[in-house]
């Protein structure tokens, strides 16, 4: 089963919910206010719009090609905020309503609440490695650069900073050259340092660990692996992927730490790559100058995760 399968059903049903219920609203103000026990107000019509209007950005989001956790994880936060307010209504102005009204209410805030709940374990799914208590994000890009130029560029791990704003310092320890065995040491702009080790370096493929048990280790995670693919397109260009694995830590907070994760990552790596491209496209005009061609550069909407899965296991055998 593909795994943002459960995600994208949980999805589809919310938004099958939301437009069922926004829809009465709009069609039938006046019946369902008797309903509620209420008169009608202006608001209640504003509900219904709001509903259907989520109902469709439910649905853009159950049909994309790579499904965004993160905006998945937003939904969640307004279906959760629903429920907040329907405890509130309940609490302090069940008074207000009809016998009936507040069945009802307290129906669909159950609903609520219960597709709120199906979308986190969704999420979780999305991340998770099959047969693993470990979580994965990848980031996809389509790159009009040469293969071989681009992994020139990504190769050269110690300049890592140079692409990368967030970062403040990069370099190999003890001066020695990319490849199997080096440790990149990072410092961001905040001050924090971690430490990686080069674990597979081929043409066009490389992994890192990270280490983890260092003190001070900076990132809420007791075990982190990441690396980059870089392969040529029928096209023209390359496709660069860049994946990482992790064991979250607090293991519980995984379904609101990965969609963060998804959504760092998909911001700053397609900078970073759209930098690395301008690299690997720069030439000298006729004075000697330096000249960075402007890259073309677009996430791909395909999913990663079987090239993140297989890449994290040769990485455990290396």
């Amino acid at each position: 089963m593909p795994h943002d399968r459960p995600l994208r059903i949980a999805l589809f049903a919310n938004a099958l919910f939301a437009s069922a219920t926004g829809a009465s609203i709009l069609i039938a103000p006046a019946p369902v206010a008797g309903l509620l026990g209420i008169a009608y107000h202006p608001m209640l019509t504003a509900i219904g719009v709001g509903l259907v209007v989520f109902a469709l950005d439910l649905t853009h989001q159950a049909t994309r090609k790579r499904i965004l956790t993160w905006r998945a994880a937003f939904a969640t936060a307004l279906d959760l905020a629903w429920v907040a307010g329907t405890v509130v209504a309940l609490a302090t102005q069940h008074h207000a309503f009809a016998t009936t009204g507040v069945a009802i209410i307290a129906a669909v805030g159950a609903l609520v609440l219960g597709f709120s709940i199906w979308q986190g374990r969704g999420i979780d799914h999305a991340h998770r490695v099959p047969s693993s208590r470990l979580r994965q994000h990848c980031v996809r890009v389509h790159v009009d650069q040469p293969a071989e130029s681009m992994w020139r560029v990504i190769a050269d791990l110690g300049a890592i900073q140079r692409y990368m704003p967030s970062l403040a310092h990069s370099a190999i320890e003890e001066g020695a050259e990319p490849g199997r065995g080096a440790v990149r040491t990072c410092v961001d702009r905040g001050g924090r340092s971690w430490s990686e080790e080069c674990i597979v370096f081929e043409p066009g493929e490389l992994a890192l660990r990270f280490e983890t048990e260092a003190d001070g280790f900076p990132f809420p995670a007791s075990e982190m692996h990441g690396g980059w693919t870089v392969e040529p397109c029928e096209s023209g260009g390359s496709r660069v992927t860049v994946w990482w694995t992790l064991l979250p830590r607090p293991m519980g907070l995984a379904v609101v730490l990965m969609p963060i994760f998804g959504f760092h990552a998909d911001r700053e790596i397609t900078n970073v790559v759209r930098r690395m491209a301008a690299e690997a496209g720069s030439r000298s005009d006729a004075r000697g100058h330096t000249v960075l061609a402007a890259p073309r550069v677009r996430v791909l909407e395909s999913t990663c995760h079987p090239a993140v899965g297989l890449v994290h296991a040769r990485s455990q055998l290396a």
